[in-house]
C-alpha cells in the first residue's frame, strides 16, 4: 500500500466514524422525540377528558337553571 492509499483509507475511516456518530445522534434524538410525543399525546387525552367533563357539567347546570326558571315562572315570580 502506498502513502496515498493509506491517506484515502484514513479519510474513509473518518467519514465512516462521522456517519456512525451521526446515526447514533439521530437515534438518540428519535427516542427523545418519541418520548415527547407520548407525553404530549397523554396531555391531549387528559385535556380532552377534562373538556368532556366540563361540557357535561355545563349541560347539567343549564338543565338545573332551566328547571329553576320554570318553577319560578310557575309561581309568577
Amino acid at each position: 500500500m502506498g502513502l496515498d492509499e493509506l491517506n484515502q483509507f484514513g479519510l474513509l475511516e473518518q467519514r465512516i466514524e462521522s456517519i456512525v456518530s451521526l446515526v447514533r445522534s439521530l437515534k438518540e434524538e428519535k427516542v427523545n422525540l418519541e418520548g415527547r410525543l407520548q407525553s404530549q399525546e397523554e396531555e391531549i387525552d387528559s385535556l380532552t377528558n377534562e373538556m368532556e367533563m366540563l361540557k357535561t357539567d355545563r349541560e347539567l347546570a343549564r338543565k338545573r337553571l332551566v328547571t329553576l326558571l320554570e318553577k319560578m315562572e310557575e309561581y309568577n315570580l
